[in-house]
Parts: structure tokens; sequence; C-alpha cells
């Protein structure tokens, strides 16, 4: 009796762990910044998404190892070789955004949301 007890709390946690894997976010946030680039992951094969707060004006790719599209506010990238790392600066109204563009074999970001960090910051004036 406790032999199947102990086969059935370890099938339980098996199937939490795999499930738990299997519906990963997909979707994830990451800041704009200018100092520091971030890291994309761009699976072979697959496109990445990133969504910008507003429709990006310009786009600077280091090296030509990425294919870009732009539609409305989001930056569609596809790697063009099977491995690969460069930068790409993406300009927006008012700052830019650096990232760290790295081809992957498989588990590549599928969309990313950008926050910009100046949008959380709430200016107040004190008026004496």
């Amino acid at each position: 009796m406790r032999k199947y007890f102990f086969i059935i709390i370890v099938s339980i946690l098996w199937g939490w762990v795999f499930f738990s894997h299997a519906v990963q976010e997909k979707e994830k946030t990451i800041p704009c910044d200018d100092k520091k680039p971030r890291p994309v992951r761009v699976a072979r094969g697959r496109v990445t998404v990133i969504n910008f707060p507003f429709k990006p004006k310009e786009v600077v790719p280091g090296e030509v190892i990425f294919d870009f599209k732009q539609i409305k506010n989001d930056l569609i990238i596809k790697a063009l070789n099977k491995s690969g790392r460069t930068n790409v600066i993406v300009y927006l109204e008012e700052r830019r955004c650096a990232f760290d563009l790295i081809t992957v074999s498989s588990k590549g970001d599928d969309i990313l949301i950008v926050k910009d960090p100046k949008d959380s910051q709430v200016e107040v004036k004190f008026y004496e």
C-alpha cells in the first residue's frame, strides 16, 4: 500500500513539473535601455516579436545576419544564419533601445514587450 502511495505522489509531482514547463510564459517584458544592450534570443526557423509602446522610427543592426520587418509597433526578427550574434539599435520618438541579438537552436524568445523605465517615473513638483 505504501509503495502505491509513493508511486502516485511521484506521478503527480512529475505531471506538475511537466505541465508547468509546457505552459511556460511565451510573452515577457524587457526594458528599453540604450546603455546596456538587453539579450534577445532568436530561435532558428522561428520569428521573435519585439513590441514597442509606439512605432519605431529606425532600426540599425550591427551586422546583416537577421531579417527585420516592422508592422505597426512590432519589430519582427528572423535569424538568417544557423549561428550569429549582433547588436541592434532601435530609435523611438525620443529615445533609443539597444538589444543584443543571439541566434539559438531552440527556446528563443517568442514575444517581448518593451517597457520604458521612464514611463514608470512620475515627476512631482513642489511649490513653496
